[in-house]
């Protein structure tokens, strides 16, 4: 049971499922925990917020001591959630938790994990051609359908995390339109492991991944399949798309309330130049911010009618230079989730040496070519030679990002740039 409680009634032990204001009022990184602390508590209701919105089911409170803390005529189910979910509510916990007695999913090779993500993945495609069939119709979304296949492709990924995102990645042209709806999803459940949300909320960042997109079903098959550019007046009914989404989810029951974030403002920037809001900076969620990232990304990695792919690595280099369009902090937590990195960045490899990323390799960009030129262990520079490290487990691997000011290369620019102009010496064995 979901409660809807003033700031100064919330106690520890409460369950905090979403806050009734704007996103820039509450002071905490996520939306959904457990008041645990008295720090915690006096936050809240310090905080500008509304209300709170508290989910009964999950507190750790004495029976009753959530409602008796509400006069009789505010013991409600929460339904004025923060925009745009106000008088919505939200019939959708259960399906959207794991199973408390399910058996750990355990780890797989890459090659062993492309394999059974080629299966989920034509079935995924085939879930989402469905659901975009039905909202053509005006039927509602199978939530449960949806909440099951985001949990197919949280397990892939708990297995071997790069198998299913590498492979969506690998989608046709004229299987775009789908197929990106899956690797947001992907993308979407990794990005929220890493930032070590809960699982319930990991699982619905993955459905909002899967219906994000719905809203193009409004849009004429001849402006979203158009090769080429854009004319003003067919830019703007694809700009539309997010509100059609929102729209369209509104009429059925069960869909996360990160789905209606996440569809409604994917493309919202942070400079506010983005649709249909034009909100920026603060006034965005940490999913909607998630979810721009996550769609840009797919995009600009996927062939599209219009352009070739980018690389990994190219889409997140360009990504890190487009000033006030994504979050820059959220965006170098996105690329050590995945592994992969903008050229010129400082890595340390699991053998103890350092390297620069200076792009993506092997046959589907699946790979990180590094130039490697400092020995980690004795603090000195080494002749510098190329490597191309794959998302294996085999040897040397990629440990994360290293700080250029940790290891003292004061002028990191002039660094960078004498090593990757250097002859690099060939490598044997």
């Amino acid at each position: 049971m979901l409660l809807h409680l003033n700031p100064e009634q919330v106690e520890i032990g409460m369950f905090v499922d979403a806050f009734d204001g704007r996103w820039i009022d509450h002071p905490f990184w996520r939306s959904r925990f457990l008041i645990e602390t008295a720090d915690q508590l006096a936050r809240i209701r310090a905080s500008g917020v509304s209300a709170v919105i508290v989910d009964r089911s999950r507190s750790r409170m004495a029976a009753g001591a959530a409602t008796d803390v509400l006069p009789d005529d505010r013991r409600q189910s929460a339904r004025g959630l923060a925009p745009p979910y106000r008088g919505v509510e939200r019939r959708r916990a259960n399906i959207f938790a794991p199973p408390p007695s399910e058996r750990p999913v355990r780890p797989a090779s890459y090659a062993q994990e492309r394999r059974r993500a080629e299966r989920l993945i034509a079935k995924s495609k085939q879930a989402v051609i469905d659901l975009f069939g039905a909202a053509r119709m005006g039927r509602a979304v199978e939530a449960r359908r949806m909440a099951s296949l985001a949990e197919a492709v949280g397990k892939s990924i708990t297995r071997q995390s790069r198998a299913m995102i590498d492979l969506v990645r690998l989608k046709q042209k004229d299987e775009y339109i789908y197929l990106h709806s899956v690797a947001v999803c992907a993308l979407m459940i990794n990005f929220a492991r890493h930032l070590k949300l809960d699982e319930a909320e990991v699982q619905a960042l993955g459905v909002a991944g899967l219906l994000h997109d719905v809203g193009k079903v409004a849009i004429a098959d001849d402006v979203l399949f158009k090769p080429g550019k854009l004319s003003t007046c067919e830019r703007s009914a694809v700009e539309v798309h997010p509100e059609a989404g929102h729209a369209f989810l509104l009429k059925s029951q069960d869909i996360p309330a990160a789905a209606f974030e996440v569809c409604l403002r994917h493309h919202e920037k942070m400079d506010g130049t983005g649709y249909p809001g034009g909100l920026g900076g603060d006034e965005l969620s940490l999913y909607a911010r998630m979810g721009a990232i996550c769609d840009v990304y797919d995009a600009v990695t996927s062939d599209r009618p219009y352009k070739a792919a980018w690389s990994p690595c190219e889409a997140l280099t360009a990504m890190q230079g487009w000033a006030g369009h994504v979050d820059p902090p959220l965006l170098d937590q996105f690329a050590d989730s995945l592994g992969i990195f903008p050229v010129g960045t400082l890595v340390m490899l699991s053998s103890g040496m350092l390297g620069i990323v200076t792009g993506s390799a092997g046959e589907n960009g699946e790979a990180i070519a590094v130039r490697v030129f400092f020995d980690g262990d004795l603090l000195t520079e080494v002749p510098p030679f190329d490597c191309e490290i794959g998302p294996t487990t085999r040897e040397p691997r990629i440990l994360g990002r290293a700080s250029h000011k940790f290891w003292r290369f004061d002028d990191w620019s002039a660094t960078v740039a004498r090593v990757l102009a250097a002859d690099p010496v060939a490598v044997t064995g």
